[in-house]
């Protein structure tokens, strides 16, 4: 949590009708940590989360394989009724013009959900103006459903804006979405001019909507700043063995140009993140040795204190952390069964759309070239659901051993290996050491056959 700031209770309960399993997960999209929780349901189905707040944010919750996100604030107290074919939900806390702004975000998120591919096409066209239109097609609906403005208003406009510009940087550069009175309606447009965001505030740093939405966090993390340029986004397919980063000059860029010290300090802890995981460990120490005497937020300056410690102990050649866990069959697995062999970790998620493309992609290849050699290929999924693993498992035809670990970013597996960030490789030697912190599938499928048995002699 951030020092110096109030912190209050915000209550998630309510009653599950005809409850299958005997929890729900709840997930808190945190600046700092990003909370999954398995919530017990009551043998009468009732449930009751008490989450810690220092300002708004979003919540998650999971429940037969559906979500339910929506923005909370400090003190909200959030009734819901869930089902199996139906998410419904009553805030007995909160004043109606709350329960209807929580209600516009989630059918909006839905909406968004299900144009997602829509979204992704017009992007890779780089079609601004049908882009433009969903976009306006979206606001036009969250701002029918609340009817009145309010001071959260604005900032679900920001987030809604986001939403698509995330997804948007992953083929082109910003484009410009603008508020379109002929989609949305004169009236209705008119109505919500004042708190209708302009061009330069889109690109500008919000520092509100920065606390309250991962969304826009991770759109700051491909823009990176109010420069309009964009963070080349590094993909399975654009990778390869010579790829390099300049991870200092970026260091450069958020240090000189981001001028509000929270996101500041957040965006550089998260370079000092991405170069531990992708560059060099002596680029992230010493980034991370220049800034800690430069960052204002002590909470973020103990987070990279404990980052450096975290990522010492997975420097090639350390002992690479034990762990056991179920495997398809259901038995147990330990990484020290493995000991004379090589070990290839990778870790993944069903909902990760770049585990399951490079699955697809790279595992013929990789199948093909290390057949009979020495190195097992150990695939850990963190999924709740064993039956969605396990359909996954087979509909990619994931060859390997697979393991479950169910949960996340609180599970001992997670922090070990800082898999907070998915997809996450390593090799281990015969000896149990790491060899390879930073391995992935795409560059693992390139390596000559000859280099290949001289590597696993």
């Amino acid at each position: 949590m951030f020092f110096g700031i109030a912190q209050t209770i915000t209550v998630i309960k309510g009653i599950v009708l005809h409850p299958v399993n005997d929890f729900i997960i709840v997930s808190v999209d945190g600046l700092l940590e990003n909370r999954k929780d398995s919530v017990l349901v009551s043998d009468a189905g009732y449930f009751k989360q008490e989450i810690t707040l220092e300002k708004g944010s979003y919540v998650t919750i999971n429940f037969i394989n559906q979500d339910l996100r929506f923005p909370v604030l400090p003190g909200d107290s959030i009734d819901l009724t869930l089902d199996e074919s139906l998410l419904t939900y009553n805030l007995t806390a909160s004043n109606p013009q709350r329960k209807r702004e929580i209600t516009a975000v989630i059918d909006n998120s839905a909406l968004f959900e299900g144009r997602l591919e829509e979204i992704n096409a017009a992007a890779e066209k780089r079609s601004d103006s049908l882009l433009n239109v969903i976009y306006n097609q979206q606001l036009k609906d969250y701002l029918q459903r609340i009817q009145q403005p309010s001071p959260s208003t604005k900032e679900t406009m920001l987030e809604i804006y986001s939403r698509h510009l995330t997804y948007w940087l992953l083929y082109n550069p910003v484009c410009a979405l603008k508020a379109n009175e002929k989609i949305i309606g004169k009236e209705l447009y008119n109505k919500f001019a004042s708190l209708l965001p302009s061009e330069k505030e889109y690109l500008s740093l919000n520092e509100p909507l920065f606390y309250a939405s991962d969304y826009y966090r991770r759109f700051l993390l491909n823009f990176k700043n109010i420069d309009p340029l964009l963070a080349k986004t590094i993909t399975s397919d654009s990778t390869s063995l010579n790829n390099t980063v300049n991870y200092q000059a970026r260091y450069q860029t958020i240090n000189g140009d981001v001028q509000i010290p929270v996101i500041r300090d957040w965006l550089i802890m998260n370079l000092i993140k991405n170069t531990y995981r992708a560059g060099s460990y002596a680029d992230a120490l010493q980034i991370s040795d220049g800034y800690k005497p430069l960052c204002q937020n002590s909470a973020i300056k103990e987070r990279i204190k404990n980052m450096d410690l975290d990522f010492a102990k997975l420097k090639n050649g350390n002992q690479a952390p034990d762990f056991t866990l179920e495997d398809i069959n259901g038995n147990q697995v330990s990484l020290s069964d493995f000991k004379g062999k090589w070990v290839f970790l990778n870790f993944w998620s069903v909902t990760c759309g770049a585990c399951t493309r490079d699955f697809m992609k790279y595992s013929p290849i990789i199948n093909e070239k290390y057949k009979d050699k020495n190195i097992v290929f150990l695939n850990i999924c963190f999924e709740e659901d064993a039956n969605k693993w396990r359909k996954k498992v087979d509909e990619l035809q994931i060859n390997g051993v697979n393991v479950i670990a169910r949960g996340w970013f609180n599970l001992k597996i997670c922090k070990d290996y800082q898999a907070d960030f998915l997809p996450r490789t390593f090799v281990i030697d015969k000896a149990g050491n790491i060899n390879d912190n930073q391995l992935p599938l795409v560059n693992l499928s390139q390596l000559d056959v000859s280099v290949i048995n001289e590597w696993l002699q």
